[in-house]
C-alpha cells in the first residue's frame, strides 16, 4: 500500500502542473490541474484516502475521485449512454460527478498503484472520449455501464 506522502511526490515528479492544495492528515490528499487531451483544457480534481489497514471497505470505495471542474460536463440523455457515459454521482455536488475510469470488479487499480501513474493517464484518456462523443453522440471510449440509476449516473458516495 502506497502512503499519501508516496503518492504525493510521485504527483509532484510525474505531473509537475498538478498543485497540492490539500493534505488534511497523513492519510489524505487533494490535487487540482488542466489536462488537455484534445486541445481543450479541463481543470481537473483529484481526491485521495489511503485506507486504514482494518477498515472494512471495497476497492470502490478507496479508489482516486475525479471531477472536472471546469468547464463543467454537459449533460445529454439524447446522447449514446448520456446523460454522461461513465460517471457516477456526486451527492454533495451533483454538477461535479466523479469520472469512472475502471472497473473495481477488475482490480484495474489498487492501494498498491501510483495515482501519477494511473489515474491520471486514465482522466486524460476519459476526457479524450468525452470530447469525442459531444461532437458525435457517441462514446467510443469502451467500458461497462454498471449500476445506472434512473438520471442515467451510477452510484458512488462521496468522499
Amino acid at each position: 500500500m502506497k502512503t499519501i506522502e508516496e503518492q504525493i511526490r510521485a504527483m509532484e515528479a510525474q505531473w509537475p502542473g498538478f498543485k497540492l492544495i490539500s493534505q488534511a492528515d497523513d492519510r489524505s490528499a487533494e490535487w487540482q490541474g488542466v489536462l488537455a487531451p484534445d486541445k481543450r483544457e479541463h481543470v481537473v480534481r483529484i481526491r485521495y484516502r489511503v485506507p486504514m489497514v482494518l477498515e472494512n471497505i471495497t476497492l470502490k470505495d478507496v479508489q482516486p475521485r475525479v471531477q472536472v471542474l471546469r468547464p463543467l460536463l454537459e449533460w445529454h440523455a439524447d446522447y449514446e449512454q448520456g446523460p454522461i457515459p461513465h460517471v457516477y454521482a456526486s451527492h454533495a455536488d451533483p454538477k461535479l460527478p466523479y469520472l469512472c475510469l475502471f472497473s473495481p470488479a477488475g482490480r484495474e487499480w489498487g492501494t498498491g498503484d501510483f495515482i501519477s501513474d494511473t489515474t491520471v493517464f486514465w482522466a486524460a484518456e476519459w476526457l479524450y472520449f468525452y470530447e469525442g462523443w459531444l461532437v458525435t453522440k457517441k462514446w467510443r471510449g469502451g467500458g461497462q455501464h454498471v449500476g445506472r440509476t434512473a438520471d442515467g449516473v451510477k452510484q458512488l458516495e462521496t468522499v
